[in-house]
C-alpha cells in the first residue's frame, strides 16, 4: 500500500459518509461542501507517510463527522509508531545512549519519525 493508496481510501470513505449523511437528513449540503473543501486541501496525492498522517490528524478538527475515519488511523499510528518508538527510546536508555532517547522522544511527540511501508506475503507455488 502506498500512501496515495490510503489516500484514496480516506476519500472513499469521506465520500460515502457525507452521502450518507445528506441522503439521512443529518448533513446539509453547505457543510458537505464545508468538508469536501477541507479534505481536498489536506490531502494530495504524492504526499509521504509522514505528510499523509499528519493531514489525517487533522481532518477531524474542524470536520468532527470525520472522527470515525480518523480514529482507526490515529489507532494504527499509535500501535505501529509510537510504541515501537517508545520501545526504541527504552532501549537506548537501557544502554546509556541518552541523547539517542531524547531526540527520537522529541520526533513522536512531534510526529516527525519516518515512516517506511513494509508489507508482508507468502510466495505461492503454482
Amino acid at each position: 500500500m502506498t500512501p496515495d493508496d490510503a489516500r484514496e481510501e480516506i476519500e472513499l470513505k469521506v465520500v460515502e459518509l457525507i452521502k450518507q449523511s445528506v441522503a439521512g437528513g443529518t448533513m446539509t449540503e453547505s457543510r458537505s461542501q464545508q468538508i469536501s473543501q477541507v479534505v481536498l486541501e489536506l490531502l494530495k496525492p504524492g504526499m509521504t507517510w509522514e505528510e499523509l498522517y499528519k493531514a489525517i490528524f487533522k481532518l477531524d478538527d474542524s470536520c468532527t463527522e470525520l472522527s470515525s475515519i480518523v480514529l482507526p488511523y490515529a489507532q494504527s499510528y499509535e500501535q505501529n509508531i509510537t510504541k515501537k518508538a517508545t520501545d526504541m527510546v527504552a532501549s537506548y536508555i537501557r544502554v546509556g545512549n541518552y541523547d539517542a532517547a531524547v531526540n527520537l522522544a522529541e520526533k513522536v511527540v512531534h510526529e516527525d519519525v519516518k515512516l517506511e511501508w513494509q508489507g508482508k506475503g507468502k510466495a505461492t507455488t503454482p
